[in-house]
């Protein structure tokens, strides 16, 4: 999956759980203002990998897990 489909998807499951950038943030192992830079189309430097959508959806399934 390239870069822009990773994060459309990763954007898609944050709003679709409610979930804050921070939370976010802390679930993929990066800071807040990384994160933030992240999401900013125009910066370069960083962008969201498979890594940080693999965190998130596991995450997501063991919380799920304890209901």
């Amino acid at each position: 999956m390239d870069n822009d489909k990773i994060k459309e998807r990763i954007l898609e499951i944050l709003d679709l759980f409610g979930m804050t950038g921070t939370k976010a943030a802390e679930i993929m192992g990066v800071k807040a203002s990384t994160f933030n830079c992240k999401k900013n189309d125009n910066n370069p430097r960083h962008w969201f990998n498979q890594k940080n959508l693999d965190d998130l959806v596991a995450f997501i399934k063991r919380e799920a897990e304890k209901l």
